[in-house]
């Protein structure tokens, strides 16, 4: 049974806090992964054919108009994605999967899988054992 990862809102930059509120999870990792670190002039009366309405919607542009008149940088998806593999990290290990599958599977460290572990308190002295 697959579950959508629950993103804390918090712990994201404002500008991703924004995107994911007004657009959703999903569309949210899609129009960044297309547009981040792209500029973006934001108008204070859009119009369906501003470039920021054609490519994120009218109400992404509302949702920003503290930014109206200015040029706005699209926010890097980083840690949105690192949430998310934080979160799967976290269920993989409650499935089963040991450490070492996921050093392999992550190209990270035992001790930063460890590391999340803790913070997801999700960690168990037994969950260190090499099972190969």
């Amino acid at each position: 049974m697959t579950t959508e990862p629950i993103i804390d809102l918090r712990a994201l930059p404002a500008g991703i806090r924004e995107f994911v509120k007004v657009l959703g999870l999903e569309k949210t990792i899609a129009v960044l992964t297309e547009q981040q670190g792209q500029m973006f002039y934001i108008p204070k009366h859009p119009t369906p054919e501003c470039e920021f309405v054609k490519v994120f919607g009218l109400d992404m542009c509302n949702a920003l108009e503290r930014y109206a008149e200015q040029q706005y940088q699209i926010p890097m998806l980083h840690k949105v994605l690192v949430q998310i593999r934080d979160q799967i990290i976290v269920t993989e290990v409650a499935n089963g999967t040991t450490i070492q599958q996921l050093v392999k599977r992550f190209k990270l460290t035992r001790q930063w899988i460890t590391k999340i572990l803790k913070e997801q308190g999700e960690y168990k002295e037994h969950q260190l054992e090499f099972k190969l």
